[in-house]
């Protein structure tokens, strides 16, 4: 095995000492390849070296034998997928749209379907031995479609777009404890953090971070003036109907390989997808639910596409709104709810147990807490406790955004909560009028994508005062046990600070999160260099099609 000496940050610089410390732990066998792998890299250091380091193969985007094929260039995709408004990309805030966007805007990282952080648009970065001073350099060799040259005023202009007082964007609750925006230089900027988080460099590639060049301004509608340094140009774009890509010959890297990219919105009905790709008028399909996985495998034409993924669904309880203002009754739920039985019939077991805490066993951080048993009979006496000895009767809002399979779980529970006096109204509305209430109301259920760390839904979903907290959920204990565990580097050290962030929200009974769901997709077998991913990001610069 190489020296320590060997491994190198991604600017040649002295890598963070942590570093030495998950060198011992990797050699003796306390944290895993992977897991070594994942933080050295966003601390800095080069994955390749790291990699070197291990004496194996890199672990993300490992090379594929067929990977040594020459692409056949040239041709039109199509990909079926929804067509969502994509006017100001820092305020989308589904995955559809942003894969659209990724065509052709850009992050500063990538985080590969293995969760291990690459340089993108930023060529590398070093942190302070305290993770409150991170120092990035960009690329020097990025062109934007009107010939600008990409550099740190971009940078600029997006981070204080999102994190400005009147931003309306998630990333203003994510990028919150930025405290100064430092230009070095034309090509380098340092970030100062009002606390310590080793998650910056993943952060920057949530979906909602693509960027925008520095002339974008509120109001602006991205699709009418499209600037971008992708390997694509948005040429039409209709919501809800089409959006049309061009392949860019001067893009910064290797052009793409495909001529044209042809998004078409098919609706929501996935099977008619599935005989759109067998008739071979789409290749390619966003996603495939679980409903349609026995059709997917009997198509003859697709290949059906399968990983593993912390995408969820959470049954979640408003606890300012009456009567989940009341403990007792969210633990009555909660005691009720049979995960397994969700996952078994409503998911085919197609996915990991879910612990009602929002953190994946994937995740670097978890921690396994003691499963908890259902218990009907101490639900019923907490209902007693606070007032319905005769039971009580409650509405659950589900929009089945992702499916039918949310509608299944949502009845499961409603027979596991009936034993104990629980009856609950199943409200089925469609989608679309799910979505403006999914915040307001307050029991019903809400899908959530997958993310590279636990701690990125936890910022979201649940610290007090987030965008995107739905439970209306706030205990300053948790906020300061979560800004404890996302500042600590060593892997182990931070799952045993996760117990306690786990813990109280498990105990806070906020929400059933039944399981996690496995992520499915199918392609036209002529579609090369398609790969699956936890989050569905897909970049299609390096797809071909076959004759």
């Amino acid at each position: 095995m190489p020296h320590l000496d060997e491994l190198t940050t991604l600017d040649g610089a002295l890598p963070h000492p942590a570093v030495n410390d998950l060198c011992i732990q990797v050699k003796s066998g306390e944290i895993n390849r992977r897991q070594f792998l994942r933080t050295a890299a966003l601390l800095g250091v080069t994955v390749a070296s790291a990699s070197t380091f291990l004496g194996s193969a890199l672990l993300g985007n490992s090379a594929r034998a067929d990977d040594a094929i020459t692409p056949r260039q040239g041709g039109s995709l199509r990909f079926a997928c929804a067509i969502q408004e994509i006017q100001d990309p820092m305020l989308i805030t589904w995955i559809e749209a942003s894969n659209l966007l990724r065509n052709s805007l850009e992050f500063l990282t990538w985080v590969d379907a293995d969760n291990i952080t690459h340089p993108y648009l930023a060529e590398s970065w070093s942190p302070s031995e305290d993770l409150k001073t991170w120092t990035f350099n960009l690329r020097q060799d990025v062109k934007w479609s009107n010939g600008d040259t990409f550099n740190v005023d971009d940078v600029q202009h997006n981070i204080q777009r999102w994190i400005a007082t009147d931003s309306k964007s998630v990333n203003r609750t994510a990028f919150q404890d930025i405290s100064a925006f430092e230009k070095l230089g034309d090509f380098q900027f340092r970030l100062v953090l009002k606390r310590p988080i080793l998650a910056i460099p993943e952060m920057l590639n949530a979906f909602t971070c693509a960027i925008v060049h520095r002339s974008f301004k509120a109001g602006d509608d991205w699709a009418k003036n499209p600037l971008c340094t992708g390997p694509f140009k948005l040429v039409s774009f209709a919501v809800n109907k089409q959006a049309t890509f061009a392949k860019r010959p001067d893009y910064w890297r290797k052009p793409a390989n495909l001529d044209e990219l042809r998004y078409v919105d098919m609706g929501t009905d996935i099977s008619s997808h599935l005989a759109a790709l067998q008739a071979g008028q789409v290749d390619v399909l966003y996603r495939v639910t679980v409903a349609e996985l026995d059709l997917a495998k009997r198509l003859p034409g697709a290949q059906l596409l399968t990983c593993k993924s912390a995408q969820t669904i959470v049954m979640r309880m408003a606890c300012d709104q009456k009567p989940f203002d009341d403990l007792r009754i969210r633990k009555a739920v909660v005691l009720c709810a049979d995960n397994a039985q969700m996952l078994k019939i409503a998911y085919r077991g197609m996915g990991t147990l879910g612990e009602d805490h929002h953190v994946a066993p994937s995740s670097p951080e978890y921690f396994a807490l003691p499963k908890r048993a259902r218990d009907v009979v101490a639900a019923k006496k907490l209902l007693a406790d606070a007032g319905y000895p005769n039971g009580i009767d409650i509405d659950l809002i589900v929009g089945n955004t992702q499916g039918r399979y949310e509608q299944d779980c949502a009845q499961i529970l409603q027979q596991n909560c009936a034993e104990a006096g629980i009856r609950i109204n199943l409200k089925v509305i469609p989608a679309t009028q799910y979505w403006p209430i999914w915040n307001k109301a307050a029991f019903s259920l809400t899908y959530w994508a997958h993310r590279p760390l636990g701690v990125m839904s936890l910022e979201l979903a649940y610290r007090s005062g987030a965008a995107w907290n739905e439970s209306h959920y706030s205990d300053p204990a948790f906020d300061a046990a979560l800004d404890k565990a996302m500042g600590i580097v060593d892997p182990k050290q931070r799952a045993v600070a996760m117990e306690e962030v786990e813990r109280i929200l498990q105990d806070a009974c906020v929400m059933v999160q039944p399981f996690w769901g496995d992520n499915f997709t199918a392609t036209s077998k002529k579609v090369q260099g398609f790969k699956v991913h936890p989050s569905h990001f897909y970049p299609m610069d390096e797809v071909w099609l076959s004759a």
